[in-house]
């Protein structure tokens, strides 16, 4: 079509309508189209819709969606058709698919959810017969209906173990076979419950037992009587050979030659899961009796593989040369618990390696059990003597490095774990000699500036050094002097990370320790400390940065106190603080709180602090002689009102409370945790502006 045409038509189309307005409003319209005008309407040509698209060919037309079909009409607009047919993807059950141009093509439908609304039936639909299938509810699938449905006889339907199908199981109190009788007299035992009835294990591989309605039967060395399963297993050549029970409680494994006898076991292990492993284990006939502290479905692993010989350096007297360094794999099966190493604990297996340096070296130890389980080691000078430990390294894995190691022959002690058999792989690195970090032993102990905060990280360190509170954890020292008798206050503050502070006068002597403390943050609190230079091994589980603090004042005179049995007689605290010494023998049980719930119920005694300023105020019991509760109550004193409690916040078992205080009267309770905990107390208050 010619568009100079179109053009003309859509200037007079308007001109026309204005023109046929003109008039009598009475004038009746024609909606239709007279002889005599229709030549003149066929002139006009067609009326063209707001917004259309015009066009010439059908590629004017062209949209970009592909589930549509773009054409121009004869009038010269296009048109799009939405074909659904472009969208379908065959698949019955995920619904019907459509084609939307508003939405840029085809649309998924609904998913065909084959609702009968019927609460008896299960809905499915079934894509293999592209149908809605409904069948009686059995939810659990036991082969019984619901008995809420019609002709239902399933007692329980979230159960699968409990239906008319299932026989009854003898003396455990549940009505089994759905007859609404319990334990009636045709009851029998549940399978493999009983060495009549083993279950074979012999071929490998991953089973599945279950010991609801078992009965206990057979003593466990390791485990003694609980309810128990029996298994058998048959092999005709040795095996290496791996028996895994994993049940809902602590499961016990027991590999013997007679199913009744436990003097014939050959090996017997309990866990989480149970796990009896066994070296080169003869051709032969066993039983396996597997019990459980839970009930329920027990997963059974049974590895067998070819034998292997037991290791050679369980000893001293040869141990395996890794001179120049090397991974190497093993494995803790069979072996024996002979030497002693300062970071680990009785009952540990142990094998011995050596290696030989001719020059200084630095050596890397990476030690890693093949199930995530705790491993340790010892580098020595000399094999099995613990006094010439130059690091005893525990952890998950453990790990460490020996900066600048001497010339010469050591030697390296491994450890598993006591309660279970695992494999492990150990790797020896020979490294160029470096320096240890400053703060990393004695020698090197960074110096704190009194009055300060400084900042400290064990991220570089290594285990060095024992403290009484801590545990095999890597550790940084610092020292700080004093020049006079001082009350010294010191605080760790690891973010959030649990920390553990030593304080001593000897770096390496844990007899001259003074304090040692645990908290998050640590705080250290010693009175009346004598002039000279003092260490501080910092510790943590984790290889966090840290703040540590020291700050000085002088020595508080101690203030012995009496009488002080409640609020009303509450010995008066000055507003700079003080120290007070007393007994809470002889008192009565005056208050008790609600922050710290029931435990402190014991002989009480009291305090009163008046405050004309916001102070920060610091609280604690440190150097009672019983395991303390500290409450601080404002503005009266009575059970249950207290605004801050603590029990173990302090050194031990002692407590303390730093919070800003508000103007006022503030009464702080000295008790006694539960309620007999008593006798002398010392209670300091600290109040710094805040």
């Amino acid at each position: 079509m010619n568009r100079s045409w179109l053009f003309i038509a859509a200037l007079t189309l308007p001109l026309l309508v204005s023109l046929a307005g003109c008039g009598d409003d009475s004038t009746v319209i024609d909606a239709g189209m007279d002889g005599g005008d229709a030549a003149l309407d066929a002139d006009a040509g067609p009326v063209i819709p707001d917004g259309a698209e015009l066009c010439e060919t059908d590629a004017d037309c062209d949209d970009g969606i592909l589930c549509t079909n773009d054409g121009c009409l004869e009038i010269g607009i296009c048109r799009h058709t939405a074909d659904n047919a472009v969208c379908a993807n065959d698949v019955f059950c995920d619904g019907v698919e459509i084609c939307d141009a508003r939405a840029g093509g085809c649309v998924m439908g609904d998913p065909n959810a084959c609702n009968d609304d019927d609460v008896c039936t299960l809905d499915r639909c079934d894509e293999a017969s592209k149908t809605c299938q409904q069948v009686p509810r059995d939810f659990d699938g036991d082969g019984a209906v619901d008995w809420h449905c019609d002709g239902g006889t399933d007692c329980d339907d979230r159960n699968p173990n409990l239906s008319p199908l299932t026989n009854e199981i003898c003396a455990d109190g549940v009505d089994n076979d759905c007859d609404e009788v319990i334990d009636e007299a045709d009851c029998g035992r549940s399978p493999h419950d009983t060495c009549d009835d083993p279950f074979d294990v012999s071929a490998g591989g991953r089973f599945f037992v279950d010991n609801e309605g078992a009965m206990t039967d057979y003593g466990l060395s390791c485990a003694g009587m609980r309810t128990d399963v029996v298994l058998t297993l048959t092999t005709t050549e040795a095996h290496d050979v791996t028996i895994s029970a994993d049940g809902a409680g602590v499961t016990a494994v027991s590999l013997r030659t007679t199913c009744t006898d436990m003097a014939t076991e050959v090996e017997c292990e309990s866990g989480f899961p149970g796990e009896a492993r066994i070296r080169s284990l003869p051709a032969g006939s066993y039983f396996v009796i597997v019990s459980d502290s839970g009930r329920g479905e027990i997963e059974i692993e049974v590895d067998l593989v070819p034998p292997t010989p037991a290791p050679t350096n369980e000893t001293c007297s040869a141990p395996e040369d890794l001179t120049g360094g090397g991974a190497v794999s093993g494995s803790f099966l069979d072996v024996d618990d002979d030497y002693t190493m300062r970071c680990g604990f009785s009952g540990q297996a142990d094998l011995v390696y050596s290696f030989t340096t001719t020059e200084i070296q630095d050596v890397r130890v990476t030690l890693v059990g093949s199930s995530g389980d705790t491993m340790n080691f010892a580098v020595q000078s000399v094999c099995g003597d613990d006094a010439s430990t130059l690091r005893c390294a525990r952890g998950t894995p453990a790990g460490s490095v020996v900066h600048e190691l001497p010339a010469g022959t050591y030697y390296l002690l491994i450890e598993g774990p006591s309660y279970r058999e695992v494999d492990f792989t150990l790797d020896v690195e020979i490294l160029p000699p470096t320096a240890a970090p400053v703060g990393d032993s004695c020698d090197t102990a960074v110096p704190l500036t009194v009055g300060t905060t400084e900042l400290g990280t064990l991220a570089d360190k290594e285990d060095d050094i024992e403290i009484s509170c801590g545990f095999f954890y890597r550790d940084a020292v610092h020292s700080f002097e004093i020049t006079e008798r001082r009350d010294v206050t010191l605080t760790v503050d690891g973010g959030g990370t649990f920390m553990y502070t030593s304080v001593r006068t000897t770096c390496d002597d844990d007899t001259t320790q003074l304090r040692c403390s645990s908290g998050n943050p640590s705080r250290v609190r010693l009175r009346d400390l004598a002039p000279g230079t003092y260490y501080v091994i910092v510790e943590s589980f984790r290889g966090t940065g840290y703040n540590i603090t020291v700050e000085t004042s002088a020595p508080t005179m101690v203030t012995p106190v009496t009488g002080n049995e409640d609020c009303g007689t509450a010995q008066v605290v000055p507003e700079t603080g003080g120290l007070f010494t007393g007994t809470s023998l002889g008192a009565v049980n005056d208050y008790e709180t609600s922050l710290c719930g029931a435990s402190a119920r014991a002989p009480d005694v009291a305090f009163e602090l008046t405050l004309t300023t916001t102070k920060r105020v610091i609280a604690n019991t440190d150097g009672s002689s019983f395991d303390t509760v500290l409450h601080v109550h404002e503005p009266v004193c009575a059970s249950m009102t207290e605004r801050y409690c603590d029990d173990d916040g302090g050194d031990g078992s002692t407590s303390l409370i730093d919070e800003t205080l508000t103007p006022g009267t503030w009464f702080f309770v000295v008790d006694g945790f539960g309620t007999s905990a008593g006798g002398d107390y010392t209670f300091e208050v600290q109040v710094l502006d805040p």
